[in-house]
């Protein structure tokens, strides 16, 4: 269906900043044909259909917010209401003006899956970190390998820990049991470029997220998931073995062989502390 409308003077404005571009434009349309720009802004509500309306020439900025208010405050005179749960102004044969703010999607992560049809996935990196307490006996001083390393010294390592926030929105159906399966695991192979066993699921939000209208004109609703993944990575160089990256899953051992301190700690049966799991699930719609 094709919706005619105006463009109003002085529209559009844009604006470009550390986050990239934005933009907002100021619509005209028939009263009676403002749901149906709406649904085209918003995109369509189910997955494999259109997702939200670009901005001309920059297909990445997306419709990010949509307000709708009467281009003239005269409504039709339809005498006194006297039930405010179905009494409406309407402004049948009139102008109603269609604000959009536009916002740059933002950019995946190279090795992130792609994101399904009618969805879009975002991604952003943060940082933080851990102290690991080392044992004294298993260190030296540089000056004078003879002298104790006393408790006082209190030996501490500062790890990095790399916070990948990475998020799923317009999702129809969250897969609910991937989340389940996969909070608190690690990586069974590389992910975001990181080894094995270094990237944990720390948890995941989720909220009610507006999609679309459905063909009544009806609001439909997904879901917005943001998983929070840390990267914990200890490189060691070997002289046989090159770089050797530990992650969560490993732990200082004061006697170590070959002067290797990072080992792998396993319970009786061989099972890690940190289950691994093949993340890729975790973005694939659910039933």
């Amino acid at each position: 269906m094709t919706v005619v409308f105006k463009e109003l003077a002085g529209s559009p404005v844009e604006s470009y900043d550390a986050h990239g571009m934005k933009a907002q434009r100021r619509l005209l349309c028939a009263y009676e044909d403002r749901q149906a720009v709406l649904a085209t802004l918003a995109g369509a509500s189910q997955l494999g259909g259109a997702a939200q309306a670009g901005y001309p020439g920059q297909p990445s900025v997306l419709a990010a917010s949509v307000r709708i208010e009467p281009f003239e405050k005269n409504p039709d005179d339809q005498g006194t209401f006297d039930d405010v749960t179905s009494d409406l102004n309407s402004y049948s044969g009139q102008f109603v003006e269609v604000v959009v703010d536009y916002a740059l999607a933002g950019g995946g992560h190279p090795s992130l899956p792609r994101a399904e049809d009618g969805t879009l996935l975002t991604y952003h990196m943060d940082f933080g970190g851990e102290y690991v307490a080392l044992p004294g006996h298993a260190l030296l001083w540089q000056s004078d390998g003879t002298l104790p390393v006393t408790p006082d010294a209190v030996p501490t390592l500062r790890v990095p820990i790399v916070e990948h926030c990475v998020t799923w929105q317009r999702v129809a159906s969250p897969p609910w049991s991937a989340i389940r399966a996969c909070v608190g695991a690690v990586n069974a192979s590389e992910f975001l470029s990181a080894a094995a066993e270094t990237v944990l699921l720390d948890g995941a939000r989720a909220s009610r997220q507006f999609i679309g209208l459905d063909d009544l004109g009806q609001p439909q609703f997904g879901w917005r998931l943001t998983y929070v993944f840390r990267e914990k990575t200890l490189k060691i160089l070997d002289d046989d073995q090159g770089d050797l990256a530990y992650g969560w899953n490993h732990s200082y051992r004061a006697d170590a062989d070959n002067q290797i301190h990072w080992d792998r700690l396993v319970d009786d049966a061989g099972n890690a502390l940190y289950r691994a799991v093949d993340f890729s699930p975790l973005f694939v719609s659910g039933e």
